[in-house]
């Protein structure tokens, strides 16, 4: 159950005469909760996310503000609301305090004395149950579309009441973490306002609606560099609708499943060339004996004899036919490499010569590729 901070702000804050004191890079923090609290050895109690309204009742000295809002920072709370004009005032503020929120990007508020507390609290209750509900609600149905596509009216149906077109470009990216880091939410929800993520069979899942490649791919370059962990995100393909949803999916699986295997941070589906093709290929068994009327044989002979033909043939493959080019790329002799390249011609029954010979081989060996992923 969350909501951003900077909505909550912008519909209320007339309504409860709030200002923003510091903290305005700090908006977009996700609030789950409201809590009141006077006093800071209470802050050991609070998991993150809430925020916090407080009258300053126990203020007792001029740090108390200070080391309080350092307490709500170490508990990464969302933000601060002063409840002033009793025992706090904004022009008595320091500039310590402004500067500590400042730095570490936490929202600090001022709600006049006359605002009655039980008032706003009631209010931020309700609405964050409201949007707990829709998220239940959104989760559920963007879950059935991609799980189970096969029967997609109700879901769409239930998109459609909480303002998702039908028929509108959507884009599916996963994430191998089941949590997207904050700031990268921020960024792409500037391109894509209806985005939406949730956590599905233990990976991140987001819907971009309307997407934008370039500001994707952007935004993960620079937030990829300041996390702690390391991310890599798998993107499917575009969609012209929310019936067919379920393909960016698992385009976007199998894209997560390249990046971690090439150590990429972003993978995009539509980027992966021949693997678009094998992808749409349902019967595995096919490519497997596309790949076996090429390879068994050298295969075999290696399994038997310990010897690395395959490897070899490989990298004649991938260096155009230079038997110099395999001799230094394995470390080997070029007098060895002309010798298994006999052998290989052999086992073969083909000269290597022509440009279908080559093709064939090539393409054993990326759906060999493709099937060990």
């Amino acid at each position: 159950m969350s909501i951003i901070l900077a909505d909550l702000f912008n519909a209320t804050k007339k309504t409860y005469q709030l200002t923003l004191l510091a903290g305005v890079s700090g908006l977009n923090t996700p609030i789950n909760w409201v809590q009141f609290t006077e006093d800071s050895a209470t802050t050991d109690f609070l998991k993150g996310g809430e925020l916090i309204i407080t009258t300053g009742m126990s203020c007792d000295s001029d740090n108390w503000l200070y080391h309080f809002i350092s307490r709500l920072i170490a508990r990464k709370t969302g933000g601060l609301i002063l409840n002033t004009g009793r025992y706090l005032f904004v022009e008595t503020l320091s500039e310590a305090v402004i500067e500590l929120c400042e730095a570490h990007h936490f929202p600090l508020f001022s709600m006049p004395w006359k605002i009655h507390l039980a008032t706003i609290m009631q209010d931020y209750g309700n609405r964050l149950f409201t949007q707990s509900y829709r998220e239940d609600r959104t989760t559920m149905a963007f879950s059935q579309l991609l799980l189970h596509p096969d029967a997609p009216e109700t879901a769409i149906d239930t998109l459609n009441s909480l303002g998702y077109e039908t028929a509108a470009d959507y884009q599916v990216l996963v994430a191998l973490a089941p949590e997207f880091p904050a700031r990268l939410i921020e960024r792409l929800r500037t391109q894509s306002p209806g985005l939406y993520h949730f956590r599905l069979n233990e990976t991140g899942v987001m819907i971009l609606p309307h997407p934008d490649q370039s500001t994707l791919t952007a935004a993960v370059s620079e937030v990829s560099t300041n996390l702690e962990a390391p991310f890599c995100f798998g993107s499917g393909a575009r969609c012209a609708t929310l019936s067919t949803l379920n393909h960016s999916y698992q385009q976007a699986l199998f894209a997560l499943k390249l990046a971690q295997k090439r150590g990429l941070k972003l993978c995009y589906f539509d980027e992966q060339g021949l693997f678009k093709l094998f992808f749409a290929v349902p019967d595995r068994t096919i490519l497997t004996a596309l790949a076996d009327d090429s390879l068994s044989r050298l295969e075999a002979h290696d399994a038997k004899n310990q010897t690395n033909l395959a490897a070899t043939l490989r990298l004649y493959l991938e260096h155009d036919g230079s038997i110099q080019a395999v001799a230094d790329a394995s470390f080997t002799h070029r007098n060895t490499i002309n010798y298994r390249m006999k052998k290989i011609r052999q086992l073969l029954n083909m000269a290597l010569l022509t440009p279908a010979e080559k093709f064939n081989l090539q393409l054993a060996f990326l759906i060999k590729d493709y099937l060990a992923l």
